[in-house]
């Protein structure tokens, strides 16, 4: 298949996006993060353990109700474009296929990608190829976007 055939070739630069990201969240359910971890074979880019103590970014601490591990592009893709943050973590993703399948077969473990995308002038946004969908699809993956439009007044 042609990529010259795409309506939306890759736009690093896409005018109409402000900031993009992709993560992958994993809630373990009874399993600890660091057991997500060793399984995977990946280091997060932030883990939260149930009962623990937190600081948040206004300095207030809060105890964590709930145990996650989270792998984000932020800070890794320096791109406006969606789908270099989602291949950029479905590349990491890929090899750790069986151990991802694994753990979606235990009970209390959800996981998903959820992305987010800002738009610079209020209209716009992000384009999934069928690569990115076909890919979360073999690793069982749903994916969740929050779509946010502002207008110029509002940045």
């Amino acid at each position: 298949m042609s990529i010259e055939s795409r309506r939306t070739p890759y736009d690093d630069e896409y005018e109409t996006c402000l900031e993009t990201r992709a993560k992958l969240l994993i809630y373990p359910g009874e399993l600890h993060p660091d057991e997500i971890t060793r399984r995977l074979g990946l280091v997060p880019t932030e883990a939260n353990v149930a009962g623990k103590v937190r600081v948040n970014r206004l300095g207030r601490e809060h105890v964590v109700k709930i145990s996650g591990w989270f792998l984000s592009s932020e800070g890794h893709v320096e791109s406006k474009e969606l789908r270099r943050h989602l291949d950029w973590l479905l590349a990491l993703l890929r090899p750790a296929r069986a151990a991802l399948l694994e753990l979606q077969s235990m009970r209390g473990v959800t996981m998903g990608i959820d992305c987010v995308w800002t738009s610079r002038s209020g209209h716009g946004g992000p384009t999934l190829w069928p690569e990115q969908m076909h890919e979360m699809a073999a690793l069982g993956l749903e994916c969740s976007f929050d779509v946010y439009f502002f207008g110029d007044d509002q940045q």
